[in-house]
């Protein structure tokens, strides 16, 4: 059986740059890095804490094959201030896919932001 969820990993052309883009504009710290240089497997990786909640996402960089097209993941974040994180994102070089909309029935704003590298992150602020 599972125990807990333990994080998401979302594969990156540039590590450098998307561990900026996460630390200094989203404000994710970084908990370690990692390196693996074995033939068929080599590769970079930052592990990120989301906040306060020990929540763990992680960027890979894959130094021996390709990176698939942005899409293969939807990075779900709560937020207190959607407008401070969208000016945050943007500055820092992502984009707004999806402005932000009210979900009465559940209570919350929703928006769409990506990445530099076009990773869709959806923000969700509790309405009121």
């Amino acid at each position: 059986m599972i125990k807990a969820y333990a994080f998401t990993k979302i594969i990156v052309a540039d590590l450098a740059a998307m561990e900026r883009f996460y630390c200094d504009g989203l404000g994710l710290r970084v908990q370690t890095r990692i390196a693996v240089d074995k033939p068929g497997y080599a590769l970079r990786e930052t592990v990120l804490v989301v906040g306060e909640s020990g929540t763990l996402l992680n960027l890979v960089q894959y130094l021996d094959r390709p990176c698939p097209t942005p899409g293969e993941a939807v990075v779900g974040l709560s937020i207190d201030d959607m407008n401070a994180v969208i000016a945050a994102a943007t500055e820092a070089g992502g984009s707004v896919v999806t402005p932000p909309v009210d979900i009465p029935d559940h209570q919350l704003k929703v928006a769409y932001i990506a990445d530099p590298e076009g990773h869709l992150l959806e923000l969700l602020q509790p309405l009121g």
